[in-house]
């Protein structure tokens, strides 16, 4: 809009017939010109404004719900790092080998004197866990997209232990359940609430995979509580954990509780891999507070650039509105002071200008929020726990901006009632 502001009449400017604006000495009609085009501005601006704050008023409340959210685990204190053994290494071609190495590591790190508790994990919580089709053992599916969704997570026996999580229903995994032990799987309160509402969820058997799927039945033997994923999911999502003794997969990440400052546990984890192998580094070394919050960079991110470019677009609209309606003000001066030299009163006059200026707010305001259901939707894939079309937030942003404009308004039609009237007249 600035940018608007200053092209166009320059454009016109440079087009005009010199010799007519000469012998023009009226204002009437380039008074008329202007005013149609700077009106027309402050409109777009006020629409601009309403778009902006309204994504802004998105993101900040996404922010405030990630901030505020109960993960449903431990934080504090945890080191995370990652480890892995690539398939170009043959050494680890072999399950069991695999599952070795990482049996080992786990070990030596939960003999640490600094450790209260570790375990390896395919996905970290609150980092976003894999997700996929699964099936219920008795129920039929009649086509792909009618298996249900759930996250996956393959855990080793410790990890509800190290993220602060007890058992609901069931046991939880032991140094038992491994390959060629019965296959068996966890699941937590959303999944049994959801899939087994009127029954309990323990004994029942289900799989990973669509219709195609040929991985075994597991039996469900614990319900635990809800742990937040990551992402944009919802705070509490059906999730599925298996065994990682019964999948042997090739990359885990690691995860201990310590008795201090996690990041003091760097050097002893190393320690622990190399001497497992020596060829075998860790990396994404965090705690865990550090790994969710650089998992939801976008929102702190995009959260302020939205409250930036929104205020800075409230101030432009309100500078212009002001802008629009002194320069009308002004123009109108004479008429003004006849107006209250024929008895209008000061209120009256006031009203005659903040009036104008309500009825450009409430066009703006109506393209504007037009322009906002179509950012909010856009929007709807980065917010977390906000309904893009939240009412509370879009009438917060129509009354903050109505309540500027009409501020912007009155101000200079407060100052032009304070004009003596036989001042007004002689006004040219």
């Amino acid at each position: 809009a600035t940018f608007i502001s200053g092209i166009l009449p320059a454009i016109r400017a440079s087009g005009g017939n010199v010799s007519e604006i000469l012998k023009d000495e009226t204002r009437g009609s380039s008074s008329m010109r202007s005013g149609k085009l700077s009106k027309g501005l402050v409109i777009f601006e006020i629409a601009l404004s309403v778009a902006l704050l309204v994504g802004a008023g998105l993101m900040i409340k996404s922010v405030a719900k990630l901030r505020n959210i109960d993960f449903g685990f431990a934080t504090e204190d945890v080191f995370t790092a990652r480890v892995g053994l690539p398939e170009a290494d043959q050494k680890y071609a072999d399950a069991a080998r695999r599952l070795h190495f990482f049996e080992e590591v786990e070990a030596r790190i939960a003999a640490d004197p600094g450790v209260r508790a570790a375990a390896l994990t395919t996905a970290l919580p609150g980092r976003y866990a894999p997700d996929g089709r699964m099936a219920i053992e008795g129920k039929t599916y009649e086509k792909e997209m009618d298996h249900p969704r759930s996250h996956f997570v393959g855990i080793t026996p410790a990890f509800f232990e190290t993220f602060g999580v007890g058992m609901l229903q069931g046991r939880a995994f032991t140094s038992q359940d491994r390959e060629g032990s019965l296959p068996v799987a966890i699941v937590n309160q959303s999944f049994a609430r959801k899939h087994f509402p009127q029954e309990e969820a323990l004994g029942k058997r289900i799989r990973v995979g669509g219709a195609d799927s040929e991985r075994p039945w597991l039996t469900i033997v614990g319900v635990v509580p809800g742990m937040y994923p990551g992402g944009v999911e919802n705070e509490l999502p059906e999730a599925i954990y298996t065994p990682v003794a019964q999948d042997a997969p090739r990359f885990l990440s690691i995860a201990a509780r310590t008795r201090g400052n996690p990041t003091a546990l760097t050097p002893p984890v190393r320690e622990a891999v190399s001497a497992v192998d020596a060829d075998i580094p860790i990396y994404f070394v965090y705690t865990l507070a550090e790994s969710i919050a650089q998992n939801n960079w976008h929102y702190r991110v995009f959260g302020s650039i939205f409250v930036l470019l929104g205020f800075v677009a409230l101030f432009l609209a309100a500078i212009g509105l002001y802008g629009v309606m002194a320069f009308s003000v002004s123009r109108r001066t004479r008429e003004m002071g006849v107006r209250m030299a024929l008895g209008a009163r000061p209120g009256d006059v006031k009203r005659l200008i903040v009036r104008q200026g309500i009825i450009q707010l409430a066009i703006g305001l109506t393209i504007g929020l037009a322009m906002a259901l179509g950012v909010s939707r856009l929007l709807a894939v980065a917010l977390f726990q906000v309904d893009p079309r939240d009412p509370m937030i879009f009438a917060a942003i129509v009354v903050v901006l109505s309540a500027t404009g009409v501020l912007a308004s009155w101000v200079p039609a407060r100052r032009a009632t304070r004009v003596d009237p036989m001042v007004a007249l002689r006004y040219e």
